[in-house]
């Protein structure tokens, strides 16, 4: 049952009970009886009024009360999935690759809505989950700049922890909009999960995974990143690929993606279906106050 039904059942039936209850209990032979708020002596001329007065300020303190909890648990999360190979200590990038990621990702926080939850994977040899999804951006802040890198690059593991994260928290809240954020400076090194089925079940949960490409670019089975593949990841979930030779290449790109994600994420949930119960409530409420006899 739809939320604009279920206002509009409400006044109706606060209408019909305020009609009822007013009611003469034994009707004059030969007429009608009267709704009680008509009548100049009827009990009832005072305290019928505050019923959808009542009803009226209820269906604004849900409106809005209701509002801010449901941004609480429906709003938009983004994992940051974090390459810390080896690699990534190159200086290639000033000062290093890492460094100049994790100012991007401090970039990237600063562009989002506060209300947004923000988690961070990383990946080398194995995956984990960091930070979970949480609105607290210090939590995140801290743990990018306590990264070290070691040895192995599994990129379709990293992508997997992530897509873990957000289904769970959709256990709770389903269709919470969501989306990846996946940089990286190498290729595959034997995942568990391949990064093209971690792909296909980005693209199945419908959250768009966004690749970053840092440093320079593989030539066949050479050393750098394998782009080929970031992008078929890209494109499979919904996502873009985009590539940084330098840190400030690299913070533009995820002020940008920052920008972008805060709009196409942010679905607020509608508070209107109560405001106009509120504003009926109150009307029918002010009609009652005027025919009803002094």
């Amino acid at each position: 049952m739809g939320p604009v039904l279920v206002v509009v059942l409400v006044v109706i039936a606060l209408i019909v009970v305020t009609y009822l209850v007013g009611l003469r209990p034994e009707p004059l032979r030969g007429r009608r009886p009267d709704p009680g708020i008509l009548r100049r002596r009827s009990k009832w001329r005072r305290v019928l009024p505050v019923i959808p007065l009542l009803g009226a300020v209820g269906s604004l303190v849900f409106a809005f009360t209701g509002f801010r909890l449901n941004v609480d648990e429906t709003s938009p999360v983004i994992v940051l999935v974090m390459d810390v190979s080896d690699s990534m200590d190159r200086t290639d990038v000033t000062p290093n690759r890492l460094a100049a990621a994790e100012a991007a990702a401090s970039a990237f926080l600063d562009e989002l809505p506060s209300e947004f939850r923000v988690g961070l994977a990383t990946f080398a040899g194995s995956a984990q989950l960091v930070v979970a999804p949480t609105q607290a951006r210090h939590e995140v802040e801290g743990a990018l700049d306590a990264l070290t890198t070691s040895r192995g690059t599994v990129i379709g593991d990293g992508l997997t922890v992530a897509l873990d994260a957000i289904e769970d928290l959709r256990v709770e809240a389903e269709g919470t909009p969501a989306a990846t954020l996946l940089l990286s400076d190498g290729r595959d090194t034997g995942s568990l999960v391949p990064p093209d089925v971690a792909a296909a079940r980005a693209n199945e949960l419908e959250v768009p995974v966004f690749t970053v490409v840092v440093g320079e670019i593989a030539e066949d089975e050479g050393p750098g990143a394998n782009l080929e593949a970031l992008e078929a990841i890209a494109t499979t979930s919904g996502g873009d690929t985009f590539i940084a030779e330098t840190g400030e290449e690299l913070t533009a790109i995820y002020e940008t993606l920052g920008s972008e994600l805060s709009v196409e994420l942010d679905v607020e949930p509608s508070t209107t279906p109560l405001v106009i119960a509120a504003i009926v409530l109150t009307v029918v409420a002010g009609l009652m106050l005027v025919f009803a006899p002094r």
